[in-house]
């Protein structure tokens, strides 16, 4: 039956499913897009719920899929669908999943570290995951951060990456035990004059980089631990760049660079 109604209390669930409040509460999170859902399924998570429109896709395109997954099945007519839906695109559909999460313990120990202190908006968040499966690092550490990893737009700026990146979320102690514990180098990226240049120092495979908020930067905690400052100088006017930019060229300068040793 396909539900056509926007009082309907299934439609109502699902819409509430964009408040972090709904999705702490259950323990699930709403995602849609085909090289998410895609990715999702290959990393082995089962949806507990699949919605659809046949305006958009049919069923029987999606249950090969599954495996042997065995979600409960929502239609809905086109209208609640592109009301739910940000992608109103042939082959698209959503699902609903259980909600996860990865503790210090079980980080890799190997390769490069990632740290983010006090990150504010999802989108970069996002956006750094992506940077983080494309340059094949595994390790996210989000530090002193209220910032919900399935909030919508995490989701659709990584792409997915959320099911291949270990994004931790957790203290600045907590990150900063673990970092000493593995005996990773620590550098920060700052605005400082004390900072070198990015592409100047050399970094290893055992490197922490750690970047904080665009309105505040990194705090006195993690620039008192630091091992090293680093700063991309900028030729321009303004004065810094988004911390999801200055993520991927950082990492993508070093992590080069320890290519070619």
């Amino acid at each position: 039956m396909v539900i056509e109604s926007f009082s309907n209390p299934k439609y109502k669930y699902l819409l509430s499913l964009s408040k972090s409040k709904t999705r702490k509460k259950d323990g699930v999170f709403l995602m849609e897009g085909r090289p998410e859902l895609d990715l999702a399924l290959r990393c082995g998570h089962q949806p507990q719920m699949v919605i659809y429109c046949e305006a958009y896709i049919l069923w029987q395109a999606i249950e090969p899929m599954l495996g042997n997954a065995r979600p409960q099945v929502v239609a809905l007519s086109k209208a609640l669908f592109d009301s739910l839906s940000y992608q109103n695109v042939p082959n698209n559909f959503m699902c609903v999943f259980p909600a996860f999460s990865v503790s210090l313990d079980e980080m890799q120990v190997n390769g490069p570290t990632v740290v983010l202190e006090n990150i504010e908006k999802p989108g970069n968040l996002g956006a750094i995951l992506r940077t983080c499966d494309a340059l094949g690092v595994k390790n996210l550490i989000v530090t002193e951060s209220l910032v919900d990893l399935f909030n919508p737009n995490i989701l659709r700026n990584s792409r997915g990456a959320v099911f291949t990146t270990q994004c931790v979320f957790t203290t600045n102690e907590k990150a900063l035990a673990f970092l000493r514990a593995h005996h990773k180098s620590i550098y920060c990226a700052a605005l400082s004059q004390e900072s070198t240049a990015y592409n100047s120092v050399r970094a290893d495979e055992n490197t922490a980089f750690v970047f904080g908020s665009e309105a505040k930067g990194l705090s006195e905690f993690w620039l008192g631990h630091a091992d090293q400052c680093i700063i991309i100088p900028m030729l321009g006017e303004v004065d810094s760049l988004n911390v999801s930019v200055s993520v991927a060229i950082i990492l993508s300068h070093h992590l080069n660079q320890a290519a070619q040793v």
